[in-house]
Parts: structure tokens; C-alpha cells; sequence
């Protein structure tokens, strides 16, 4: 999945009561472009319902290390 550096990108994690600490990876997912979406596709291509997952202010956790990858290099 291309992004682009601009586009604004979520840290999200499964809530503990619906996976085992092992599926808790902080995963990177861009903002749905309406805001509403149901779903979020993560950076790694793992689809997340939205009401089964934390949204975090800073990094938790194990990062998931496909999203890392496909994030996009910092800014200049």
C-alpha cells in the first residue's frame, strides 16, 4: 500500500478482551478518507474492525514490524 507522507496515519491495537496479548501487535493505518469507515486497512494489508481496536497517542506494545516497513522514510 502507497501513502504518502502528508496523509494522516493512525496508531491502532486490538483491545485486550478481543485478542491474546501474542495478536497485539501497534499496527500503522491511515485515516479512512470519509472518517467513518467501519473497517481500517492496516499498513501491513490487515483489515481491523474499528470497535476492536485501541487508538493510541504514542506507541504500545510490540510494533507490527510489515507496517514499519511500508510506512513512508521521514520527512526532510
Amino acid at each position: 500500500m502507497a501513502l504518502d507522507r502528508t496523509e494522516p496515519v493512525l496508531l491502532v491495537r486490538k483491545r485486550a478482551d478481543v485478542a491474546g496479548e501474542w495478536e497485539r501487535s501497534c499496527h500503522l493505518a491511515p485515516l479512512p478518507e470519509d472518517g467513518t469507515g467501519a473497517t481500517l486497512l492496516t499498513l501491513c494489508g490487515e483489515r481491523v474492525d474499528v470497535g476492536a481496536v485501541d487508538l493510541l497517542p504514542e506507541p504500545d506494545g510490540m510494533p507490527c514490524v510489515a507496517c514499519l516497513l511500508s510506512a513512508p522514510p521521514p520527512r526532510d
